[in-house]
């Protein structure tokens, strides 16, 4: 496909034969659409209820030419193609709304060729379809397809609403309702000014990866890690973090809700998990970088929101800021001398890099952990408790401090990966870009530290990586300690061992943002080469030498709060 960009939209230019796969989501389901008008995936938190699908045509009892000219445009929660038929056009637009089990399609037959008849057969690999038409009619599908429609002079456009939920009871009257209300969510996206074409599908691109990744169930209100993230329901404490971030421009109620449900996740002893369920029982319980991400969530929202109160709400016999303190009490007991924290090992993958063995010292969980105790000595201050604010603040300093003195290394100019009583893993990891955004790191090492992130991390800078520029690598050099790597990260340029994650590669450019360095490359090139590779939703990790990581990734949005400046220039203190 040739791909271009045009109003905030993704557009795809091709033969009808080609796909523009496009992930789309919403409060209730995830879904797919294929570029070729037909739904390829359709889930709930239930399960999976279609993995496969197609169209097939007919004009005038005619079989198509499938090599017919078609463009697609992607925005927001819909995708159009319109496709050259010969005797005129066919129009197809599938959307979402913002929570309703169902997606919306409308096919259209554009033509002033009199006695023109388009016959649209969608074949399915389930046979429990449920199908609303523009007549009424609600049935089960018995057949191997899940629609038959026909189109003609006298009847140029049928709507329908397709659902897997039997339940569900949709008037076909509200297609039209529902399409300006998806097409109202879009208009009213705050988009940040002087962007390019390109910069503003971005924008919209990781702005709607975000959206489209938060859910509801009960009281149960957060942001899933990404479109196969449901089974179980989930939310993450490390992914939401990053994933809030795009979210303060104008939806802060849903950012209150994430940390109101991570709050509710923590255990009464204080463990917390890589991540909460739906019925808020931990999902890999223990992790390193958790506990301190709640606290500096909690921080954030208040801080930018002024909304104080939240501190307050009951959480079980506690508060919300009392599970962020007692989430830290219990990181604390892995505290040593230095006021670090230590991961005890050799076996222990209990962070983000849940493929490589880092343990002992790691700098950044050191580092979230100093951001962590700065944000609850600034919470408390704001609470008005002066001795839980102060203590916090000396914990602070002494963990900062000892940040710079074990974990500094001054001959390369950055701080290592990690390190133990065996072994040091020197090499370069762009998780500890955070030490230059928090202030762990002075203004003449935060220098050197982003000046060798990009020679070293950047693709298009390192003279020692022999691959097309895909940005931003995880790591470099690779890792050396064969016992520390697992699976795909055992190889180069794959996973955690140098592959490009957007999220880490948008943390990066606001880093070099705020120093005043060049930063777009690192901010957009990720984008660019995806969507070159016909990847039209934000991916989790790539790299041309792995397989691609999932598409829909909710904590690869956060490039859309890069963009943003207005909001983001001033957010950290």
């Amino acid at each position: 496909m040739k791909n271009t960009y045009r109003n905030g939209a993704i557009i795809a230019n091709g033969g009808f034969y080609e796909e523009a796969v496009y992930h789309v989501s919403n409060e209730k389901i995830s879904t797919v659409f294929d570029g070729k008008g037909a739904l390829v995936y359709y889930a709930t938190a239930e399960g999976v209820f279609l993995n496969k699908g197609h169209f097939s045509f007919m004009v005038n009892d005619k079989p198509i030419n499938w090599c017919m000219k078609k463009e697609v445009s992607m925005l927001g929660r819909k995708q159009e193609i319109l496709a050259d038929i010969g005797v005129g056009s066919l129009k197809f637009v599938q959307f979402l709304d913002k929570n309703t089990d169902c997606v919306y399609i409308s096919y259209e037959l554009i033509t002033d060729v009199p006695n023109t008849k388009v016959d649209l057969l969608y074949f399915t690999d389930k046979m429990n379809a449920f199908a609303i038409y523009c007549d009424g009619d609600y049935r089960i599908i018995k057949d191997n397809y899940a629609l038959n429609v026909t189109l003609t002079n006298n009847c140029k456009k049928k709507n329908l609403i397709f659902t897997f939920n039997k339940e569900l009871k949709v008037d076909i009257n509200a297609f039209d309702k529902a399409l300006a209300s998806c097409n109202k969510e879009i208009a009213d996206v705050k988009v940040p000014e002087n962007l390019s074409d390109m910069e503003k599908a971005m924008f919209y691109s990781c702005y709607f990866c975000v959206l489209e990744n938060y859910k509801e169930k009960g009281d149960f209100k957060g942001f899933m890690a990404g479109h196969h993230y449901l089974f179980p329901m989930r939310t993450y404490y490390r992914d939401s973090y990053y994933t809030v971030l795009p979210m303060y421009n104008g939806n802060l109620e849903k950012v209150k809700n994430e940390v109101v449900t991570l709050a509710k996740g923590i255990a009464d002893d204080g463990t917390c998990p890589s991540a909460v369920g739906a019925d808020y029982k931990a999902f890999w319980g223990n992790h390193f970088d958790s506990p301190s991400f709640l606290a500096i969530m909690l921080y954030d929202y208040v801080r930018y929101s002024k909304d104080l109160d939240v501190m307050s709400l009951p959480v079980g016999d506690d508060t919300v800021l009392g599970k962020a303190e007692l989430v830290m009490k219990k990181l604390e007991e892995c505290e040593d001398d230095n006021g670090l924290i230590y991961k005890a090992g050799p076996y222990n993958r209990r962070d983000w890099v849940d493929e490589i063995n880092r343990w002992g010292y790691v700098s950044y969980d050191e580092i979230l952990y100093a951001r962590a105790l700065y944000s609850l000595s600034k919470l408390f201050a704001l609470k008005g408790d002066n001795v839980k604010a102060e203590n916090y603040a000396k914990k602070y300093e002494k963990t900062k401090n000892s940040i710079n003195e074990v974990l500094w290394d001054e001959k390369l100019g950055y701080y290592v990966n990690y390190k133990n009583e065996q072994y040091v893993e020197d090499n370069l990891s762009v998780d500890t870009v955070w030490a230059v955004i928090f202030g762990i790191a002075d203004e003449e090492r935060s220098k050197r530290i982003l000046k060798n992130m990009e020679n070293l991390l950047e693709v298009c800078n390192n003279k020692e990586v022999d691959l097309p520029d895909y940005g931003v690598m995880a790591v470099y050099p690779f890792y050396q300690n064969v016992d520390a790597v697992y699976w795909t990260s055992s190889q180069p340029y794959n996973y955690h061992n140098g592959s490009n994650w957007p999220y880490w590669a948008a943390i990066l450019a606001y880093a070099k943002r705020k120093f005043g360095m060049e930063y777009k490359h690192a901010l957009t090139s990720w984008f660019t080469y995806n969507i070159d590779r016909n990847n039209y939703t934000p991916i989790e990790y790539f790299s041309p030498a792995c397989k691609d990581g999932s598409l829909l990734q909710a904590w690869s949005g956060v490039g859309a709060f890069v963009l943003d400046e207005k909001t983001s220039l001033t957010f950290f203190d």
